[in-house]
């Protein structure tokens, strides 16, 4: 099977009890099956701690709640009880995985590394050169894929090609990202995803003349603002952002982040049929990190946006619903914000 990585995934190590904003806080850590048998056999004090901690979640998964916003196995040095005391392998897959998200797609597999958490958003940001991605290959046999792979992903290709174009303006960059995604989505809503190859071969940008209207702003931040906060002072800073004067934000960084998204998302419109959505998404991203940048400087940023929006399923579904049926965030809408910028 073919494993893709960013570049910089190798050089990942987690800052353990030294990291500023530790991964056992926050969020209640699940407990998968296998993980849940472990705990039921181990002996003594820590054994009696771990069965007394598990509970199952309104979803019906078995988790540890957290106690005053922390895991009750986070120690004061802020390490992990179970890990020391029964090595890595023991904790569950939530924990052994963080902050790596792991798409399978049947031939091959991509996996990133979330940039809520900070050793992962410093390698993200550490560099202004483009981020690229590294492909191995494993001994682990292929699974067959859905049809739509053959050209999805060579107009991702495309779509990553023209976002590391730096002869262009970043704005003109993302223009174009959001037509040619416009263009495959009417190919994917005809059923003719069989030429989306052809398309990411041949595509040359359309000159588009837009009605007059306002951009995204500050209607997304609005939207923002009525999803699920993970910290409670979210929708203070999108506030704030409504009008903080806009800040220099070097193009390159702006580039690797919507690098970083644009990897991980149109891939998934296999799901459900929503490339466009996604293509929205990562450009939003964008153009929200330069926001939020004048109100608590790029890399906070771009941590609190993958913090609280990519950690949460609910967040990312009411966006791409907004997107289809809000018209303050249609495309025209995205377009006009860019040729403003």
């Amino acid at each position: 099977m073919r494993i893709r990585v960013p570049d910089y995934y190798e050089q990942f190590h987690c800052l353990a009890g030294e990291c500023p904003h530790t991964c056992c806080e926050k969020w209640e850590v699940v407990i998968d099956e296998e993980t849940a048998r472990l705990y039921d056999a181990v002996p003594g004090d820590l054994g009696e701690k771990l069965r007394a901690a598990m509970e199952t979640d309104a979803e019906g998964d078995v988790c540890f709640p957290l106690s005053g916003g922390r895991c009750p196995f986070l120690d004061g040095e802020n390490l992990c009880e179970i890990h020391r005391q029964l090595g890595p392998e023991a904790t569950s897959v939530t924990c052994r995985s963080h902050p790596r998200f792991t798409e399978d797609y049947g031939p091959f597999r991509e996996v990133t590394l979330c940039a809520s958490c900070p050793a992962a958003l410093t390698l993200l940001l550490g560099s202004d050169a483009p981020l690229t991605f590294r492909e191995t290959e494993t001994a682990e046999p292929e699974e067959p894929g859905d049809p739509w792979l053959t050209g999805l992903v060579p107009l991702r290709d495309r779509m990553l090609r023209e976002l590391t174009d730096r002869a262009r303006p970043l704005q003109g960059r993302l223009e174009r990202l959001l037509l040619l995604a416009l263009e495959a989505q009417g190919l994917l809503e005809v059923d003719r995803a069989a030429e989306l190859a052809a398309l990411a071969e041949v595509w040359e940008a359309p000159p588009v003349e837009l009605p007059e209207g306002p951009g995204i702003f500050p209607r997304v931040l609005e939207v923002l603002s009525g999803l699920e906060a993970l910290d409670g002072d979210w929708r203070e800073l999108l506030r704030r952002a409504e009008t903080a004067e806009a800040v220099p934000v070097p193009e390159r960084l702006l580039e690797r982040v919507g690098t970083y998204f644009l990897f991980r998302y149109p891939l998934k419109a296999v799901n459900d049929g929503d490339l466009l959505g996604r293509v929205q998404l990562c450009v939003l991203m964008v153009l929200l990190a330069r926001r939020l940048a004048a109100v608590c400087g790029l890399s906070e940023a771009v941590r609190r946006l993958c913090s609280e929006i990519e950690h949460s399923e609910e967040n990312l579904e009411a966006l791409q619903q907004a997107f289809l049926e809000d018209g303050g965030l249609s495309p025209a809408a995205f377009l006009r914000t860019l040729r403003e910028a």
